[in-house]
């Protein structure tokens, strides 16, 4: 199924655990073919390895060969994992962007939230670029897990067997969880604030709750967290030995037998060990009530669920914008732009009315957030038209869109107005690689800050102008030779050079930066400690210091979503906090005066001299004409210009690099989850064995019906007759 993200509309996820339990075949029917607005013609090639036949067109050419390359590393590390091996070639299908995946005749539009999709029919995985190749792999290899999952009930045959899939009903805290574990590995601090929570609240669910209502219970975190339970507990190993069994023996009898418990037995044992894990840490921790005040909440605000997210303040701290939920009685259920008293947290007006507005298909609410004018006048937001993300300038007195920006990008994030109101600065992602872009607020001189493989987010301009700040995979942990993707690190960008320097002392997940209202230091949310908090950078001294401990965690819908806002000129900060399953919105005033000693982590205590951080890389910034076609991105980084083509003709192909084959056996130790994914040189293939060819349409068979035989005699005719019903699809 798809990674989508929890408590948006419970009714969808209704719907999916009902699609679930319908034949494959009326699923199908229900999907394939159905004629969805294509504003793109695909000219779609074909990348064939030893497993694999890769999708993709030539406009993100550059991207597809390390996808081709990533998926044989995750088949070899999912083979082990899952003690399985394919008989027959999958299918991979790739898309640039978000507005070019909502436009697939194969699974149709599934929404903002989705990163990927797989079907049991052909056992076809299906995602697009979200510029950080880090998540992108987390959902390329959670979509493999799938069709691991699929061939294991196919017996090899995609479509075969469906009769065990039937039967059994894999529920989706099985499916889902699994597909989490397999691909995140343990210790996931996002998946445990979820946990913790619900230990909290008394709130977390059984087995049979998870089964019944994956509605009500996030079957990706809950489920994650007990396969990573039955992994800690009896080995990574026995999670092959039960999805191996399930289509023979079902999913209780499997479990009791690799583990001697059936799930009721399971249920309890795993919820004695969370409480025993979570419950004794709660005194460390605290509400945010101690150091905030509450802002945007169903109570305070109103509107049909307590979803507030994206938030941004005005810069004198009297209005901020979000994107929640209206009234359900006014019919206000899409997710619409809103503005509020930063106060008292009422509701002002709405913004936007997606829903009977064309020029906004859809708001970009879980990877971006507005934006306010350094006066208050205007707000930037972004939005999908015609396929394509488009940043909109509103007048907010006048609760009118005064400026629609086109930039030659598919998706664009986060935008944020330069000091003197003159410029726009946002995340753009093109040919599937997200960088840093600039425009004017006329819509003139488009510029692209950044330009190479590494994923760029979340930017803001210092007070001055000088320096921008944002979130990067440039750090340490990224060696684009061998694959290995870091998590996002805090970076600066000098303007006047395009010098780039990654901050230093950084573990973890680090994004969403904010500007002091003097320029001296920068607030951001980082899960370091294992809890996502605000944590402060000095410029000056050169210091972290972890401002809250909270017992939630300051994150939005998901995990790298944008959930801090500073208003520079009232030194007010506001942040969506999540407790009790619900996402509000706090402020507080000075967050400054939260700092206390310097952080110490001891994960970094023998780190590096603060002179050997990661070097610094210049970027110079290159005008775009509004209109022209986009080249494909080049890289200045040290690591990823390792790389070297020789040219073919018609073709460009990477050469060997010559990586040696590498098995976890010859390292030593057992076979684990967090072993494999740390394994980035474990057999990654070399792109010479590999076939390029282009994509030519051809129908098969979806569906075969059981004929029918009859004879009739006498009427308007006699004789024997039969019926069936073939229906044919194309892979794409």
């Amino acid at each position: 199924m798809s990674r989508r993200m929890p408590r948006v509309v419970a009714a969808i996820a209704a719907v999916v655990a009902l699609v679930l339990t319908v034949p494959r075949t009326v699923a199908a029917q229900m999907y394939f073919g159905q004629n969805h607005v294509q504003y793109e013609q695909f000219k779609w090639e074909v990348i064939e390895t030893e497993h694999f036949q890769v999708h993709y067109y030539p406009e993100i050419s550059a991207v597809a060969q390390d996808a081709a390359r990533m998926a044989e590393r995750s088949y070899a590390r999912l083979s082990r994992l899952l003690s399985h091996e394919f008989a027959e070639k999958k299918p991979i299908l790739l898309y640039g962007s978000a507005g070019d995946f909502a436009q697939n005749n194969v699974f149709g539009n599934p929404g903002e939230g989705t990163g990927g999709v797989t079907d049991f029919l052909r056992q076809r995985m299906a995602q697009f670029y979200s510029g950080d190749l880090h998540s992108f792999e987390h959902v390329f290899q959670h979509e493999m897990v799938h069709v691991f999952q699929y061939d294991i009930f196919s017996r090899g045959r995609a479509g075969a067997n469906f009769g065990a899939l039937a039967q059994v009903q894999p529920p989706l805290w099985m499916m889902e969880g699994m597909a989490e574990y397999l691909s995140i590995g343990p210790e996931h601090a996002w998946t445990n604030t979820w946990i913790r929570d619900a230990v909290v609240e008394g709130t977390l669910p059984t087995i049979e709750q998870m089964t019944v209502r994956p509605d009500l219970y996030f079957p990706y975190r809950y489920g994650m967290a007990l396969w990573e339970y039955v992994g800690a507990r009896w080995g990574d190993d026995v999670i092959a030995e039960i999805m191996n069994a399930i289509p023979s023996v079902g999913i209780d009898r499997s479990f009791r037998r690799e583990t001697g418990l059936g799930l009721n037995e399971l249920s309890a044992q795993w919820h004695e060990a969370m409480r025993q894990r979570y419950l004794p840490q709660v005194p460390t921790y605290d509400r945010p009530r101690t150091f905030a005040e509450p802002l945007l909440s169903q109570r305070r605000s109103g509107g049909m669920a307590n979803l507030f997210v994206a938030p941004a303040l005005s810069p004198d701290g009297k209005l901020i914008s979000f994107i929640s939920y209206g009234s359900l009685t006014k019919g206000e259920i899409f997710p619409d732009l809103y503005l509020a008293d930063a106060t008292t947290g009422k509701r002002i007006a709405r913004l936007v009315k997606s829903a009977t507005n064309p020029d906004f298909e859809q708001l970009r609410y879980i990877y971006s957030q507005p934006s306010f004018s350094a006066d208050g006048r205007y707000l930037a937001f972004t939005g999908q038209r015609n396929g394509r993300d488009v940043l909109y300038i509103m007048d907010v007195r006048r609760r009118k869109v005064i400026r629609r920006i086109d930039a030659p990008v598919e998706q664009l994030l986060n935008p944020a107005f330069s000091p003197d109101g003159k410029r726009v600065i946002f995340a753009g992602l093109a040919n599937g690689v997200g960088d840093l872009w600039m425009a004017n607020v006329d819509g003139s001189g488009i510029t692209q800050i950044t330009n190479d493989l590494h994923g760029d987010a979340q930017p803001q301009w210092s007070p001055d102008g000088r320096t921008i700040v944002f979130a990067s995979d440039r750090g340490p942990d990224t060696d684009f030779s061998v694959l290995r993707f870091g998590r996002l690190q805090i970076s600066l960008f000098d303007v006047e050079t395009g010098r780039i320097t990654v901050l230093p002392g950084q573990r973890g997940l680090n994004i969403n930066p904010q500007w002091a209202p003097d320029g001296r230091s920068i607030i951001y949310v980082s899960d370091r400690t294992g809890v996502a908090n605000l944590f402060l950078y000095d410029l000056g001294d050169e210091q972290h210091y972890q401002l809250t401990n909270v017992l939630g965690a300051i994150t939005a819908i998901a995990e790298i979503s944008p959930a801090i806002t500073w208003a520079r000129d009232a030194d007010i900060l506001a942040f969506v906090y999540y407790e009790k399953g619900d996402h509000t919105v706090w402020r507080v005033e000075n967050p400054r005066r939260l700092k206390k000693a310097p952080f110490r982590d001891p994960a970094l205590l023998a780190e590096a001299p603060r002179d050997s951080a990661a070097p610094a890389v210049v970027a110079r910034p290159r005008p775009i004409a509004t209109g022209a076609p986009l080249p494909l991105a080049t890289t200045t980084d040290t690591l990823a210009a390792r790389r070297s083509y020789y040219r073919a003709p018609g073709d460009q192909t990477r050469l060997s690099r010559e990586t040696p084959t590498v098995t976890l056996a010859s390292r030593g130790g057992p076979v684990t989850v967090k072993a494999m994914l740390d394994s980035a040189d474990f057999n990654l293939a070399d792109t010479t064995s590999m076939e390029s060819y282009r994509y030519r349409a051809r129908l098969r068979p979806e569906y075969i019906a059981q004929p029918n035989i009859g004879y009739q005699q006498g009427g308007f005719t006699q004789g024997v007759f039969g019926t069936t019903t073939l229906i044919f699809g194309d892979l794409m």
